[in-house]
């Protein structure tokens, strides 16, 4: 007997698990749907939808070439557009990219390991024409007239284009801190414009939105600098599901595509020749990524400049201090460090009521961000 069941229970769960781990396969993070092909009540296949993302396929040996894959990717794509989304992602083995271009979705990039790839709209090709009107509106308003150059003459011919240069800073800024501005102000004065994508996968306690005002108005002050949302291009589960579940085994594999994604794609495209990371000292997935991308960049021509971090009374300012001074309910003392950490945009919206409503939410939630 042949049949397509969801996965529903435990054991089913761990049959999905041997299954993967028998072709090298780890069981994919945050997934919300699975799907299994069984024969004669053995799983033999299997796939998952996490959010928007196609991933967790396998077929056993003898299951192979009776178009099961295609099969399970129809019905994850089916029930996807049931629950009303219209864009898919896949990320799989590098190796497994030509089957799934095969069955109808397009490569965003592939790091040699690992490879996306999307079906639907909006695509690569919108976000990016989206963003590049933003960008050359940006640049047609005069913004960054002020600013200090450190551009050589030159330098961005790979990327089409000659100085001044175009920087950049992908930031989770969850919350704002000053030390985000201090980055984004010491990357200001080192190239003629920069952008700053806003990661816009919504799994961190701070919501998006309020992510994302903060950081434009935490940057305002700087002329040459234009706050972007990420897009799913950038620091996603797409991208790099390992960044928002610590998953440090397969930290480098998903580091290295999301940098394949920024290097061979977004920077060519808009005309970034440098990117600014700040170094760090504490969260083990985050030094990861900054090792993979000075490897990565380094292959693609691309500068990577790390930046010390800002440091408070002997300790870096970071994202992760901020929201354990936050845990349960903050001290007039905590309220003082951390008057030293923010930027008055972010503080005051920490002690209003909407901050008083994430500091709720915050004591109970259990994701790495």
């Amino acid at each position: 007997m042949q049949e397509y069941r969801e996965i529903l229970i435990d054991t089913e769960l761990a049959e999905a698990q041997r299954l993967l781990a028998s072709v090298g396969l780890g069981m994919p993070a945050g997934c919300d749907y699975g799907l299994g092909y069984y024969e004669d009540g053995v799983m033999v296949a299997c796939g998952f939808l996490a959010g928007a993302v196609l991933c967790g396929f396998c077929v056993a040996p003898q299951a192979q070439g009776g178009g099961v894959s295609t099969a399970i990717l129809s019905r994850l794509v089916l029930h996807g557009k049931e629950r009303g989304l219209g864009h898919f992602f896949i990320f799989t083995k590098a190796s497994e990219a030509e089957k799934f271009a095969a069955a109808g979705f397009t490569l965003v990039a592939s790091s040699g390991q690992a490879a996306l790839l999307e079906q639907g709209q909006p695509d690569y090709a919108h976000w990016l024409a989206a963003t590049r009107s933003q960008v050359a509106a940006f640049a047609a308003a005069g913004s960054g007239a002020g600013a200090a150059p450190d551009a050589t003459p030159g330098a961005n011919a790979r990327y089409g284009q000659t100085a001044p240069n175009l920087g950049a800073i992908v930031m989770n800024a969850n919350p704002f801190t000053r030390g985000h501005e201090y980055l984004a102000r010491t990357a200001a004065a080192a190239c003629h414009r920069l952008l700053v994508f806003v990661v816009e996968e919504d799994v961190s306690v701070v919501p998006f939105d309020v992510r994302f005002n903060l950081v434009r108005e935490g940057l305002a002050h700087l002329p040459n600098v234009l706050v972007l949302p990420s897009g799913p291009y950038m620091v996603s589960r797409a991208s790099f599901p390992a960044y928002f579940t610590a998953d440090a085994t397969r930290g480098s594999v998903h580091a290295g595509l999301d940098c394949a994604i920024f290097a061979t794609r977004i920077a060519p495209d808009l005309g970034i020749s440098i990117r600014f990371v700040g170094t760090e000292p504490y969260d083990p997935v985050t030094r990861q990524y900054n090792a993979v991308m000075t490897q990565q960049f380094a292959r693609s021509g691309l500068t990577l400049r790390e930046v010390p971090r800002l440091e408070s009374a002997g300790a870096a300012v970071s994202a992760s201090r901020v929201r354990a001074l936050l845990h349960g309910w903050a001290s007039e003392d905590d309220w003082r460090e951390l008057q030293t950490l923010l930027p008055p945009a972010t503080y005051n919206f920490l002690r209003s009521g909407q901050g008083v409503e994430l500091r709720r939410r915050l004591t109970s939630h259990e994701g790495r961000h």
